[in-house]
């Protein structure tokens, strides 16, 4: 009876240990900007200095809040009128609006370098996930991991526009982002 009580007595420790390691490894989700479209001004003597300009971007990332984690397609969009610098951008609702989208000023260098964040709040008590990624147009450094974008201004008097078709528009892109589980959206 004592070496019962004494085995019990020294394996509740071990006990306690093992209840608090996680039954299984949750990836992160991953978040994918399959296809992105923007037109900015271009100065210059052949460039279009004033000009609509717009980010467009096309998102999948997994529904976390069902246990299948079946994916959706959205697209998110920022606008800026001929006349106004583009630039960094509050939130914006998607056009699935449980995704929310934004060009953040900790990562706006210019139309050809700059970070797409997306925000997806799972809970009602303000917890979601946040991901972001820089995208940079850089056709003379091929080994830069973050040169997804490639921009060009096609003949005289026309706006800078850039895709996610590589180089020379020749080869679709991906960008793949891992999420992270935040307490609240980033300001």
């Amino acid at each position: 009876m004592y070496r019962l009580a004494g085995l019990i007595t020294s394996a509740l420790p071990l006990l306690s240990t093992a209840l608090a390691l996680p039954l299984e490894v949750r990836d992160a989700p991953v978040f994918n900007i399959t296809s992105l479209s923007a037109t900015f001004p271009y100065p210059g003597v052949y460039g279009k200095p004033s000009v609509d300009s717009f980010v467009s971007v096309a998102v999948t990332y997994p529904d976390v809040s069902t246990t299948t984690e079946p994916i959706i397609s959205t697209t998110c969009r920022v606008d800026w009128p001929a006349g106004t610098d583009p630039g960094p951008t509050a939130w914006t609702t998607c056009a699935n609006s449980a995704l929310q989208f934004r060009l953040p000023t900790d990562g706006w260098t210019g139309t050809t370098n700059f970070r797409v964040e997306f925000w997806d709040e799972v809970n009602p008590d303000g917890t979601g996930l946040d991901v972001s990624h820089i995208l940079t147009s850089d056709p003379g450094n091929s080994s830069d991991p973050n040169a997804y974008m490639f921009c060009l201004q096609m003949g005289k008097f026309n706006p800078l526009t850039c895709t996610l078709t590589g180089p020379m528009g020749q080869s679709a892109r991906t960008v793949v982002m891992s999420a992270t589980e935040e307490s609240a959206r980033p300001n």
